[in-house]
């Protein structure tokens, strides 16, 4: 059946804006539903893809980057969630669905063509939104294969050149907790690493707080039996981390150890490990370690040190944790957004309507050391509605400007001004701010740098919904990054 796209003329303006070092072209694109969903980016066709939803209706918007119409592309009746994905015998990269049927292609002719029959924990369709979800994995190969979780497998589907799939079903049970009488079932998380230095990319799960691993073998296949690893690290189970006051057990003085990342932080090739701990002070107060094992490869593979190799300590809870290079010295950084949950940050809630938050700023050194101490810190304000039962994040990002890997710090004042902090080379980031005029949505945090147009600088995309003005409502603004050089 051929499903095509309905075409509708956007209205949009576009303008320069222009401030000493920072130049970037502004777009205002008009949509015909909120902007509250995903965004996703195909370069390689000069698309952006834009889900947006009320409780009545979902929407996905497929914006042209290079006259920035706008077309509406029917979402399939039984779809669930939407990304991207390389196909055999496509130029780029090509927009896939999950269904409840299994997993479909959305042709650029506007035809579903059906890639993976299978089950999944997605068995009923929110008929109310649609969001981008990754359930695209990178074996190894140059084209994309998937992994569907259902309640006792990760059901891996890996594509072959001619566009066919073979099926390994990997036994890991689903996540489930029951906190109420509505039960609640999570995939379990999985990472994909060479743990036995066979140059062949293996799939990690944890269970009971043990490290498991499906191999992959020299033909491609995989084993769907996982086999522990004898890594001198654990995590905490998941009974050890229910910690819920119906449990019958304290709060003060438990930790609860979890995998925050698997990735190379020190830039030698290997990756290494990063142990999120949160230590209970009482049932609102905790404190939140970060424990990096720097990765060593051995004949056999990869091994960690049973103890941390660097430790970063907060005395608060982070809200956001992101690690990525900041500073373009090749080795992953730390930013970590954090309050004081406390009978004080209670009390300046009920009175103010707001909470301070903290942005700390950690540079992993020469030695491979993170100081005590972070790098930089930025304060912001975190507006609360105890009424409307909401809170605001501050617009607070990192964008490269231009591409050569070093970031400078986005900071949104107000409801109409950005202000740059430039890297510094002394201090992180400069102290005086270029500041620009422009609408900010109200919720920070649907607030996007990517790039757009694959020139390796940071683009800035603004979404407005219908918590925002009537003049902003379900537009988009893209910040384009420009050339420095004066045209």
């Amino acid at each position: 059946m051929r499903i095509w796209l309905f075409v509708s003329v956007c209205l949009l303006s576009s303008t320069s804006l222009v401030a000493s070092e920072v130049r970037l072209d502004k777009v205002d694109i008009d949509l015909p539903h909120p902007v509250n969903g995903s965004l996703l980016a195909l370069p390689e066709r000069q698309q952006l893809l834009v889900s947006g939803f009320n409780q009545f209706e979902r929407w996905l918007s497929q914006i042209s980057l290079s006259d920035f119409t706008v077309s509406q592309i029917p979402i399939p009746a039984k779809a669930q969630f939407f990304t991207k994905a390389t196909l055999a015998q496509q130029k780029s990269e090509q927009l896939v669905f999950i269904t409840t049927d299994g997993i479909s292609w959305f042709t650029e002719k506007g035809e579903l063509k059906p890639l993976v029959q299978s089950g999944s924990l997605y068995r009923v369709v929110d008929s109310s939104r649609l969001r981008e979800k990754d359930f695209v994995v990178n074996l190894g190969s140059d084209l994309s294969d998937f992994i569907l979780p259902d309640f006792s497998h990760l059901q891996l589907f890996r594509q072959q050149a001619d566009g066919q799939f073979i099926h390994y079903p990997l036994k890991v049970p689903a996540l489930v907790r029951s906190w109420n009488d509505k039960p609640n079932y999570q995939p379990r998380p999985y990472y994909v690493l060479d743990v036995n230095a066979d140059n062949k990319l293996d799939i990690i799960v944890i269970l009971e707080g043990q490290f498991y691993a499906f191999l992959q073998q020299s033909d491609a296949s995989f084993l769907t039996t996982a086999q522990k690893l004898d890594w001198p690290l654990r995590v905490s189970t998941e009974q050890e981390a229910d910690q819920r006051n119906d449990a019958g057990d304290t709060y003060a003085g438990k930790n609860i150890d979890s995998l925050a990342k698997l990735t190379d932080i020190d830039g030698d090739g290997i990756v290494d490990m990063v142990i999120e701990r949160e230590q209970f002070i009482d049932a609102l107060e905790r404190k939140t370690s970060f424990r990096i094992h720097f990765g060593q490869q051995t004949a056999k593979g990869i091994s960690f040190n049973s103890e941390p190799d660097t430790t970063i300590n907060t005395n608060s809870s982070p809200i956001d944790v992101k690690i990525a290079d900041i500073n373009g010295d090749g080795k992953q950084d730390f930013y970590i957004s954090s309050t004081h949950f406390g009978v004080g940050t209670i009390i300046r809630v009920l009175l103010r309507g707001s909470a301070s938050l903290d942005v700390d700023f950690y540079l992993l050194d020469a030695n491979r050391r993170y100081k005590n101490k972070a790098d930089f810190r930025q304060a912001a304000t975190i507006d609360v509605s105890i009424g409307n039962f909401r809170f605001d994040m501050p617009l607070l990002q990192l964008v490269d400007l231009n591409a050569d890997g070093k970031s400078s710090l986005l900071f949104g004042d107000g409801s109409n001004k950005l202000r740059f902090y430039l890297p510094d080379n002394k201090r992180l980031f400069q102290r005086g701010s270029i500041d620009l005029k422009v609408e900010l949505p109200r919720d920070a945090k649907q607030v996007k740098v990517l790039d757009l147009n694959n020139d390796n600088k940071d683009d800035i995309i603004l979404p407005f919904s219908s918590h925002d003005n009537n003049e902003q409502r379900n537009h988009l603004i893209l910040l384009l990054s420009k050339n420095n050089e004066k045209s």
